[in-house]
């Protein structure tokens, strides 16, 4: 995949100027002449959320989870892997490698809160002075 291409340039479509005067369509339009490389996590979190061209936004936004697994948009920590794992499962199911990519994602993120409940038990039994 090109990351210094558009969606509109990879997919081969424009989608004009929008139609409609809302927040969704305008962004929606606007993120598809955005470089691959330049989209942020709030970027993929919009797109895939909207469905948009998962088959290139879900892989960008799979490598950047493997980074960073509380990569974040505007909402909360951990927005864009909630919306990552909100996909329908037909796409997993056509795209069996990002899926068992997005289950080891999955696997580290219990691993973590395992870690991390046993930090905080720990720091609950301290008494500080």
């Amino acid at each position: 995949m090109n990351l210094s291409k558009s969606l509109e340039e990879i997919e081969g479509e424009s989608w004009g100027h929008p139609t409609f005067n809302s927040y969704v369509v305008r962004e929606s339009h606007r993120l598809r002449k955005v470089p691959l490389r330049e989209l942020t996590a709030e970027n993929l979190r919009f797109l895939i959320g909207q469905s948009l061209s998962l088959e290139y936004t879900v892989p960008i936004a799979i490598n950047m989870l493997e980074k960073n697994i509380l990569a974040s948009g505007n909402r909360y920590i951990g927005d864009l892997l909630s919306t990552v794992a909100q996909v329908e499962e037909a796409f997993w199911q056509n795209n069996p490698e990002l899926n068992n990519r997005l289950v080891e994602i999955k696997i580290e993120v219990e691993s973590t809160v395992e870690t991390l409940n046993e930090v905080l038990a720990n720091l609950g039994a301290r008494e500080f002075k």
